[in-house]
């Protein structure tokens, strides 16, 4: 991951619990929204520096682990989720594509912005909290 053009700071520079993921890779299972949460079901792609990742074997592609990703504001979290209905993955679970951005609206904005084939959502000063359930190499 890399700043994004413009001094635009990525979710794996800024917080501590996904730098070592990449939620690019990641599949959407799930996803919540409140009025000041917004709550993604995960298989997490887990880079060799995560200090859970595990080695694959030839053949497989990646390690995943299963967890939820919870994005908490003091201000209203703004979701227009896509329209688009899931696909079915290779086990049979609905799967709502990647988290394809996480990253400030503008260079020292405290706007966040997500998007993916899930829809999209604006964040004021995101607090981020992972949780990792368990490991499942593909």
């Amino acid at each position: 991951m890399h700043t994004a053009g413009g001094g635009v700071r990525t979710y794996d520079e800024v917080f501590a619990s996904l730098a070592a993921v990449s939620l690019e890779d990641s599949w959407v299972l799930s996803l919540d929204a409140s009025l000041t949460e917004l709550s993604f079901v995960l298989d997490l792609a887990l880079t060799p520096a995560h200090s859970a990742y595990i080695a694959f074997a030839r053949g497989q592609a990646c390690c995943f682990a299963r967890g939820t990703l919870r994005i908490e504001s003091e201000s209203a979290v703004l979701v227009r989720r896509s329209s688009l209905p899931p696909a079915t993955d290779a086990a049979g679970e609905l799967d709502y594509g990647h988290i394809d951005a996480f990253q400030q609206v503008s260079s020292g904005d405290a706007m966040w912005a997500l998007t993916g084939d899930w829809g999209e959502a604006l964040v004021r000063e995101p607090r981020v909290v992972l949780e990792l359930d368990d490991i499942a190499r593909r």
